[in-house]
């Protein structure tokens, strides 16, 4: 399934869904693709996540102001979801020597990375061909 604004062309078997809510509710593993715009902050705070079912994971590889992360962290402990991977945050070290402070740290059922989704072997090509 996939959840988008504007209507895309069907692919393979992905069939989309009406609505976000409609996504939240039926899918066992919801992961966020989403540039960083005023309509994307906050996109998944305590009311996406009290719509999702209590076995189900959030991965977010986009933007760290896509998901509310104190309202993460609280449906973790609560479990209103079963788990979490997230390797983007709104706020993240500028460097090694920074410590990484973030309430998901806490959490068993919470894979952290630190912002190297995008790090392919393609990705990094283009980079040194850019």
């Amino acid at each position: 399934y996939l959840y988008d604004v504007v209507t895309k062309l069907p692919l393979g078997n992905a069939r989309q869904l009406g609505s976000l809510q409609e996504l939240l509710n039926k899918c066992d593993v919801v992961s966020l693709h989403v540039p960083e715009t005023t309509e994307t902050r906050d996109l998944i705070g305590a009311a996406e996540l009290a719509e999702m079912k209590d076995s189900a994971i959030l991965i977010n590889a986009s933007r760290g102001t896509v998901v509310d992360i104190d309202a993460l962290a609280q449906a973790l402990a609560s479990k209103t979801i079963a788990g979490a991977a997230i390797d983007v945050f709104p706020s993240e070290p500028k460097s090694n020597d920074e410590e990484f402070l973030s309430p998901l740290r806490e959490f068993d059922n919470c894979i952290i990375t630190p912002h190297v989704g995008g790090s392919t072997m393609e990705a990094q090509e283009n980079i040194g061909i850019e």
